[in-house]
């Protein structure tokens, strides 16, 4: 029954508490799914107390209410059972706002101490602080452990039939790509492997995938996106998902995992126009990209070549300083996007090296250009760059 009212107790401290318990015939829920455990018991007029499990995150053990807006101070406490004289309470653990801030709780090895507390028939609480405009008042919430063996068994064995790891797991799921390769990396492996047995534990599940560089690539990086994917798509169908599993286009089928591929084929070259003076907004964008690419996996060093068209009315002194000048600027907005300049080397060439005939304006645009030339740090033996998914 609902035990509330202003009173003093030797263990409630200084402030008058409002305490509430379930009653001693209250029963403990049990709710399933393939992914998830959820042991409940009601507290009459408050709300509900609860041990969640996901499958691949840590015991959450938790006071659900309407509303915990306003709430500080709190913590919860394993104590004796009513009956249980000669037992001290044991010590304080600091709770936090969980699930939105409807829920205060705690997680990991304090939410293990609470469910073995309760197995071992004594009653953890919740202890929290509400400040009013002109008052602070204390609540305590008692958790029942009559009754609770019954269902400590089918809680516990619902969690040893999760999988290791969730939907939550896989989320953000990236990909990075050596230059110019399509192997897949060894730890992006073992994360598909373990993606399928999630999939494969569900039933059901898609997933699809992207190429990060997009439109801004071209079509080197999109030919470069469409062998990573067959070899992705390979990988998840020996490890036993459905081709229609693996896709690039979303459908219908939940729960759906988005897996990003990311190479920098596509985003090495930038052709300048004749009268061009500064980098324009596509060449930003797919040098924020790169950017992205360098900083958060490439550990090489760069080098960037600076090339002009050779025009008939420019001295070959005028065009080294044309192609030093787009080098530099490509070179400092990597800079801006915070790739070390410690990295990066220019090389310039004037009208050297040239890719195309200077006897049409077609040639000289495909001339004017500066390249980015990755240089990949050598491997130690049976090692990668850096950690190739994320």
């Amino acid at each position: 029954m609902r035990l509330v009212g202003w009173i003093l107790l030797a263990w409630a401290g200084t402030l008058p508490a409002a305490v509430y318990q379930a009653p001693w015939s209250a029963d403990w829920h049990l709710e399933t799914d393939k992914l998830s455990c959820r042991l409940s018991q009601t507290i009459p007029h408050l709300g509900q107390v609860l041990f969640r499990q996901e499958a691949g995150r840590p015991l959450i053990f938790a006071l659900r209410m309407e509303a915990a807006a306003g709430i500080g101070d709190a913590s919860v406490q394993v104590r004796p059972a009513p009956w249980q004289h000669r037992v001290l309470p044991g010590r304080r653990y600091p709770a936090a706002l969980v699930t939105g801030g409807r829920e205060i709780g705690v997680r990991g090895s304090v939410a293990e101490r609470m469910l073995a507390a309760l197995f071992a028939g004594r009653f953890p609480a919740f202890i929290y602080r509400r400040s009013w405009p002109d008052s602070v008042e204390e609540f305590q919430v008692a958790v029942s452990a009559v009754r609770f063996r019954d269902a400590y068994d089918r809680f516990q064995d619902c969690r040893s039939h999760l999988p290791p790891y969730g939907i939550a797991d896989f989320q953000d799921f990236r990909v990075y790509f050596r230059p110019h390769r399509v192997r897949l990396p060894r730890d992006a492996e073992t994360r598909l492997a373990h993606l399928a047995v999630l999939l494969r534990h569900l039933g059901r599940g898609q997933v699809v995938v992207t190429n990060v560089s997009g439109d801004l690539g071209g079509k080197e990086g999109r030919s470069w996106f469409r062998k990573r994917f067959r070899q992705v798509k390979e990988r998840l169908h020996q490890a036993g998902l459905k081709p229609e599993q693996v896709t690039t286009r979303a459908g219908g089928i939940r729960p759906r995992i988005t897996l990003d591929l990311f190479g920098p084929e596509g985003l090495q070259v930038y052709h300048y126009g004749r009268r061009q003076q500064a980098l324009n907004p596509k060449q930003k964008r797919r040098l924020r990209l790169l950017a992205r690419y360098l900083t958060a996996y490439f550990t090489g060093s760069l080098i960037i070549h600076g090339y002009s068209d050779g025009a008939r009315w420019r001295s070959e002194k005028t065009n080294r300083a044309l192609s030093r000048r787009w080098a530099e600027r490509v070179r400092d907005y990597l800079v801006a996007q915070g790739v070390d300049p410690g990295r990066m080397t220019i090389r310039v060439w004037g009208s050297r090296h040239r890719i195309a005939s200077n006897l049409t304006p077609a040639g000289q645009a495909r001339n004017r250009r500066v390249r980015i030339q990755l240089v990949e740090t050598p491997l130690s033996p049976g090692g990668d760059q850096r950690t190739a998914s994320r």
